[in-house]
């Protein structure tokens, strides 16, 4: 519609100026000594107009011609910024190829003509790392986080830093990844993936108190599997009470938080490390409040080996009442055996360990019989027991 208007338009005008040339008398007069010159209006207003016109045309290519040279330059920047997007979109995918070599030489060419150095440097650094090549990984890393310092970008500085520790981690040089952990989170913020990797580093390190505080985290904003956080929190424990003294067991047990004690994989790391340093009554009660908690087998059979003569009837009294919540259970059966055996009541013992073999063939069960008979002075029925024990092991 527009274009239509045009034309009617350039035609309106070129019938306006032949009327006007038509029916026009005027004339031009120019003196230009020692001659004059004569010309109607309407040539003189043409001649005008197509000077105009040429001197415009001039103008347009000498300014033309003088900024060749710019356009040329910005021609073969943008070619150049092209070529090194394309350099980097092919380094992003042979990464995710697998063709590591490409990938390090086209993030190479990114970087050499400008395309996003700090993306580039990072995709370089991984593809060189899978390289086996550390020394190009380590100058790649620390051109990246300069290159972020320097452009004063937060994201990028996040990036170079996460990518950073990621290898680290992968290279299993824990220690020096918390470091860069702990530069990434020292702004407050606590990313998943970053607590994901320190939590790995931390496991794989010992420090068990920090792995703790990670799981419990991610725990509270359901960022990790729960079997994840049963399994760590297990391992954690499992290190911090092996292999140390009563007194360091005893303090480090007022810090465990009660409801994490009544987990019975936790119950049962502790109870047993507890145990093995002569601490019965601190395990018997952990493995009691576990219990009453939730059923749990190994448990009950940890429950037998925290027995003291002391509290022998309190331990029978209680395996009793957990008896009536759950009365085919075989391996309470074994444990109120066991114990009865402790005490010498040799019948009763010989009692629950039947019973528990007519519920469930166990090894367990053949083993504290076996004990019961070599006690009772029955050998031959001894060594039947260990015989089917050996059997069903």
């Amino acid at each position: 519609m527009r274009g239509l208007f045009w034309v009617v338009a350039l035609f309106s005008a070129a019938v306006g100026l032949s009327l006007v040339a038509r029916y026009n008398d005027g004339y031009v007069l120019l003196f230009v000594a020692p001659k004059r010159i004569e010309m109607s209006l309407t040539l003189f207003v043409i001649l005008q107009v197509a000077a105009f016109v040429l001197v415009y045309l001039f103008v347009r290519a000498a300014a033309y011609t003088l900024r060749l040279p710019d356009q040329v330059r910005e021609f073969r920047e943008r070619r150049a910024r092209e070529r090194a997007r394309h350099a980097l979109f092919d380094a992003l995918i042979s990464t995710f190829e697998g063709r590591y070599a490409r990938a390090e030489r086209a993030a190479r060419v990114a970087r050499e003509n400008g395309e996003d150095r700090v993306l580039a440097a990072l995709v370089g650094a991984r593809a060189a790392h899978m390289l086996g090549r550390q020394a190009a990984r380590d100058r790649l890393l620390e051109e990246a986080r300069a290159d972020a310092a320097a452009a004063g970008s937060k994201a990028q500085r996040q990036a170079a830093l996460m990518t950073q520790a990621e290898l680290l981690v992968d290279e299993r040089r824990d220690q020096e990844a918390l470091q860069v952990l702990a530069e990434l989170n020292a702004p407050g913020a606590r990313h998943v993936a970053a607590q994901r990797l320190a939590l790995k580093a931390m496991t794989r390190s010992g420090a068990w108190q920090d792995a703790l505080r990670v799981v419990r985290q991610l725990e509270e904003h359901r960022a990790e599997h729960p079997a994840v956080i049963a399994r760590t929190r297990e391992m954690a424990y499992d290190g911090l009470f092996t292999g140390v003294d009563a007194a360091t067991q005893r303090e480090r047990l007022r810090r465990v938080p009660r409801a994490e004690l009544r987990e019975a994989p936790v119950a049962r790391t502790i109870a047993r490390a507890l145990a093995a340093q002569g601490l019965l009554d601190e395990a018997r009660g952990i493995v009691e409040e576990a219990l009453d908690r939730g059923w749990d087998e190994a448990l009950v059979e940890l429950y037998a080996d925290c027995a003291a003569e002391t509290a022998l009837g309190r331990q029978l009294e209680r395996c009793e009442a957990w008896r009536v919540r759950y009365p085919r259970e075989a391996s309470l059966l074994v444990c109120l055996g066991r114990l009865c055996a402790q005490a010498q009541l040799w019948g009763k013992a010989r009692e629950y360990l039947e019973l528990a073999l007519a519920l469930r063939p166990n090894r367990a069960a053949h083993i504290a019989l076996a004990h019961v008979c070599d006690a009772t002075g029955r050998g031959d029925e001894a060594n039947r027991h260990f015989r089917l024990a050996a059997a069903v092991g």
